[in-house]
């Protein structure tokens, strides 16, 4: 039993000592795995760019990571490096206009202010993308353009419109302008100016026509010239389609269309404008409105279709009463400025205001156009300045939307202008050209309006749109077609 028992005990003495290491391992064994797991950590640390590229999953998931942080710097460096082109190209990429108006004797200096460099922002440039043409395309026929010069800012935003429209409809495009390079500083005469810049345009379109044009369009230096009828006659007796811009060359059978914005509509559209701001409707012959009548010369045939078309709207309201001519001036003999220059409206409006509306008010001054427009209202700004006018400023119309006028309409000295919108011009006159080759109907409007002598001309006519300072952000601001000379004042 004593044998037994002490072996029992004996083993159970054992059991308990192996117990007891046991239980001693188990007390201790965390603390000896925190150390081991701390060194292990510690090692995995040190080695975690290794571990990071020798596993199989991980090493090309960090080659993925770091080609798009790659891909992120880089395309944020172009992105800045296009910013800094863009402005540089902003910077040089302007172009001069020295003396733009004064070549088509529409610059008159009405002020000692220095003169000031006009250049137009790249902005007014227009945009590829042409999805709102309706057009099949061409294959490469090519289009002519006669302009009367290159300097005028019209000019030089129709080429820049018609030449991206066309091309990208794909039509061939080229340009000719009938511009007069002085050899000297001699002042030049108008009449011979005008009879080189007519020969010009005769040998330009004369050019377009054996280069192959298939449509020639021209603006015409001068709408009576019987050599330049002449011309355009044989042009289309050829099959070349003629297209006239804006105004009807006279007493000849060469011309297909008529496109743009036409004279009898311009003067019609200011003098509803006239109507509306005066609110002649609602006036009476005992609380009439006065009024004052500046066109461009007389010689000017243009006015053939513009002063109909504004008479023709104003007539109604003089019959009855409630519109005066407060200078008794309605005849177009009456009207016409010489030579359509500013200096000579200034002083037609300042004898006007020294002898008419020392004690009258005046409501409106209709001018055909900006550089009457900027004469006009000089000598009532100075009048009123000189005491010589009490009443309110008058509203003052223009037609063509140059720098001078927008600025002015900035100023509150001019009230409207007519815009006639370059994209308008590019788009439609792509889309008449690509029915005219393929065959296509044309939209013509009043074509029974423009009988030259020789036949009734079809009219595609574009709509005039006014600028006054209620949209003036929306029509130039927006649309980019402010100078940069008007954002500097």
């Amino acid at each position: 039993m004593d044998k037994e028992n002490t072996h029992k005990k004996g083993k159970s003495r054992k059991r308990t000592e192996k117990e007891h290491s046991e239980m001693h391992w188990e007390s201790y064994n965390p603390i000896r795995m925190n150390r081991r797991n701390v060194n292990q950590n510690i090692a995995e640390k040190k080695g975690i760019i290794r571990k990071l590229f020798s596993g199989s999953f991980i090493k090309p998931m960090s080659f993925v990571l770091a080609g798009i942080v790659f891909i992120a710097v880089f395309i944020f460096v172009c992105i800045n490096i296009g910013k800094q082109f863009k402005k540089f190209r902003s910077e040089i990429s302007t172009t001069t206009l020295d003396e733009t108006t004064k070549k088509n004797g529409e610059n008159v200096e009405l002020d000692d202010e220095p003169e000031e460099t006009t250049v137009i922002a790249e902005s007014v440039f227009p945009e590829k993308n042409i999805k709102e043409l309706d057009v099949i395309g061409g294959n490469g026929e090519l289009i002519g353009f006669s302009f009367p010069d290159q300097y005028s800012k019209k000019w030089l935003l129709l080429k820049s419109y018609f030449e991206d429209a066309m091309n990208n409809a794909g039509y061939k495009t080229e340009f000719k302008y009938a511009e007069e390079v002085l050899e000297d500083d001699s002042e030049p005469d108008g009449d011979s100016v005008k009879a080189d810049q007519i020969s010009q345009q005769i040998s330009d379109i004369r050019e377009l026509a054996e280069d192959g044009a298939k449509i020639i369009f021209v603006a015409p230096v001068d709408v009576t010239s019987e050599e330049l009828g002449n011309l355009l006659n044989d042009v289309k007796n050829n099959g070349t389609y003629v297209i006239a811009l804006d105004h009807v060359p006279m007493n000849t059978s060469g011309v297909n269309y008529l496109f743009g914005y036409d004279d009898y509509h311009v003067g019609e559209t200011i003098g509803k404008y006239v109507v509306d701001k005066l609110e002649l409707d609602s006036a009476t012959p005992e609380e009439p409105k006065t009024v004052e009548i500046f066109t461009g010369d007389i010689t000017n045939d243009t006015l053939l279709f513009l002063y109909p078309g504004l008479m023709e709207t104003l007539f109604p309201y003089i019959d009855g009463g409630t519109l005066l001519v407060g200078s008794g001036q309605l005849e177009l003999e009456q009207v016409s400025v010489m030579e359509g220059s500013g200096e000579s409206a200034y002083d037609r409006m300042n004898t006007m205001m020294n002898l008419v509306y020392r004690n009258r008010n005046l409501d409106a001054v209709i001018c055909t156009d900006d550089v009457i427009a900027g004469g006009v209202s000089k000598a009532v700004v100075e009048a009123v300045q000189q005491g010589i006018y009490g009443g309110k400023m008058p509203v003052i119309t223009g037609d063509g939307c140059d720098d001078a006028a927008l600025d002015r309409i900035l100023q509150g000295t001019q009230t409207m202008s007519l815009f006639h919108e370059p994209k308008d011009y590019a788009y439609r006159g792509t889309e008449l050209t690509d029915a005219i080759i393929h065959g296509g109907a044309v939209d013509v409007i009043d074509s029974d309006m423009y009988q030259n002598g020789k036949l009734v001309v079809p009219a595609c006519e574009l709509n005039p749109v006014v600028v006054d300072a209620e949209n003036y952000n929306e029509m130039i601001v927006k649309r980019g077609y402010l100078q940069t000379s008007v954002l500097l004042d």
